[in-house]
């Protein structure tokens, strides 16, 4: 547990001062979390659910790779045996992209290092360490979300298939750039309907992309319809969405992204009752409003005027980020698959695996 710990620290400690723009210090957290996320070794509860997958994915003919669900993450397996890089490749260049889009957005939050803290937890910890595919789709949607105001509605729309060519939950971003598009509002709110029908088809049509995926390895039992790790991973995004209303008036005079974190508010509000239909489904669809929880958080010392009650609430805020994080480890059902924590760096052997023999090993 002490590398997790010692990993949110130092984000932490940047964020109690209530520093903001460090850009050599917030080069090095995104190094450091890149390492961890990236080279982790036997972490995660989908290790060898994704070794399985690297595996079958670079022994295959690259002609028949679009026959599999999440094409491009299936070729950057492929890519990776090719080149000799083998699983630890693949894992490096989920979080590259990863951080790359968490640290982007971050830099647009009042307080980068605060937001930080507060999506480390659940959303690198429990997430980023484990769900290599919907890590990177989260990557490309964060980085188009830190940008949303300074690209045109069609880059949108690519960037929002390539995402979704690596986890087929990002499709349903294409909502929200419809709703974003300079149009009419009769034009922006069908267009969002159509896409919205158009994910509902498009997940009737492949539904192992979204729930079953989920249900087998996100959480223990959850092939029941509800679980307590869904409830706590949406109501944290939720409970962010539901300040923002109430506070918009506020975020809105120094918000320059307020229609689509208005839009984001709504949604995960919404996410949250979703929970006791899926809580996988919910889980998975609210993962993308973590841009608006980073928001939030981060902005609101900007609306306290006292220099005092700022500073108690940034140790509040990394208070109970730690406390989540210890919560997590310690008791949640699968938290065991990311204790001890190890790191193919320092592992002894990290010359085996460079050379792709790690597939010999008994993972």
């Amino acid at each position: 547990m002490i590398p997790y710990i010692l990993m949110i620290a130092v984000p932490a400690f940047f964020a109690l001062t209530g520093a903001r723009r460090l850009l050599v210090a917030l080069s090095g957290v995104a190094l450091l979390y890149w390492l961890m996320i990236g080279f982790r070794l036997h972490v995660g509860m989908d290790w060898n659910n994704y070794l399985r997958l690297y595996n079958f994915h670079h022994h295959s003919a690259f002609a028949t790779l679009s026959h599999y669900y999440d094409f491009a993450y299936a070729c950057l397996n492929w890519f990776a045996g090719q080149i000799g890089g083998g699983y630890i490749f693949v894992n490096a260049v989920c979080a590259l992209v990863f951080c790359w889009g968490l640290f982007t957005l971050a830099k647009h939050c009042d307080e980068p290092f605060l937001a930080i803290v507060v999506a480390t937890p659940l959303l690198v910890v429990a997430l980023a360490m484990s769900g290599a595919r919907q890590s990177i789709a989260l990557g490309f949607i964060f980085y188009l979300f830190a940008k949303w105001d300074q690209r045109s509605t069609l880059f949108k729309i690519a960037l929002v298939i390539v995402a979704a060519s690596f986890h087929s939950s990002a499709i349903f971003i294409l909502i929200f750039v419809a709703l974003g598009s300079k149009a009419s509002n009769v034009v922006r709110i069908s267009s969002a309907v159509v896409m919205g029908m158009l994910v509902l088809a498009f997940m009737a049509y492949r539904p192992m992309a979204f729930e079953a995926y989920g249900a087998k390895y996100v959480f223990a039992g959850a092939h029941k319809q509800t679980a307590p790790g869904g409830i706590v991973q949406v109501g944290v995004v939720a409970l962010a969405g539901l300040a923002y209303l109430i506070l918009m008036k506020a975020f809105q005079r120094i918000d320059r992204h307020s229609a689509l974190y208005q839009n984001l508010a709504i949604a995960s509000v919404a996410a949250l009752p979703a929970v006791a239909v899926s809580s996988v489904g919910a889980y998975r669809f609210a993962l993308y409003f973590w841009p608006l929880a980073m928001h939030v958080w981060s902005t609101l010392p900007r609306l306290i005027r006292s220099g005092t009650a700022r500073a108690f609430y940034r140790i509040i805020v990394v208070a109970a980020s730690v406390a989540v994080l210890i919560g997590w480890l310690v008791f949640a059902n699968n938290s065991w698959a990311w204790l001890p924590y190890d790191n193919w760096l320092v592992h002894p052997d990290a010359g085996l695996l460079r050379r792709g023999a790690h597939e010999s090993l008994d993972f």
